[in-house]
């Protein structure tokens, strides 16, 4: 197993944060860290646990030069895999605010994962409000939309790209706790 495990969560884990997880595979690849780092993706919503990743995300991913396949099948975060990762990347306020009430939960002796905003990492973003940081749900656009969200979400690789190394360095995991489990599925 990956000594630093990451995750990305969206809504129903059709959309943002499957297309993330792409972007973050390849991105860690090109620096050399793939091995080091496992990715995964989760949804808030039970709604779409079981779907394949929505076909618009999947023609703006390759779009954006990405190719396929696109492994994925939704699922829903829950707070015993939750502890499981390092870094979890929320789209949006929303998102974010769940997971930390989750991780409000973590039992004593485990630790709660570092929860941030996916938009958080885009340079000359550290002092904006969280509200400003959401990464919109094209849902209901058309494919335009999807388009411009995966094109969007690039800016915040090398800031996510950096933070990873310096946890890395650090050798700051929680990654090995025995309590973490062993979760095997889409990541």
């Amino acid at each position: 197993m990956p000594p630093y495990r990451l995750l990305t969560v969206c809504t129903g884990n059709i959309c943002r944060s499957p297309a993330a997880a792409v972007l973050l595979r390849r991105a860690l690849a090109h620096e050399g860290l793939g091995e080091q780092v496992e990715v995964g993706s989760a949804g808030t919503s039970w709604e779409a646990e079981g779907a394949p990743m929505d076909d618009r995300t999947e023609l703006a991913l390759e779009h954006a030069g990405y190719a396929q396949p696109f492994e994925h099948e939704a699922r829903t975060i829950h707070l015993t895999e939750l502890l499981a990762w390092d870094l979890v990347l929320a789209m949006t306020p929303e998102h974010a605010q769940t997971l930390r009430r989750m991780a409000d939960q973590t039992p004593p002796g485990r630790t709660a994962p570092e929860i941030a905003l996916w938009r958080r990492f885009e340079p000359g973003q550290e002092l904006t409000s969280e509200v400003e940081l959401a990464v919109e749900d094209p849902w209901y656009e058309g494919q335009g939309a999807f388009d411009r969200t995966v094109r969007d979400m690039h800016a915040a690789l090398p800031g996510i790209i950096a933070h990873v190394r310096a946890q890395l360095s650090t050798g700051d995991s929680a990654v090995g706790d025995p309590a973490a489990g062993d979760l095997a599925d889409e990541r």
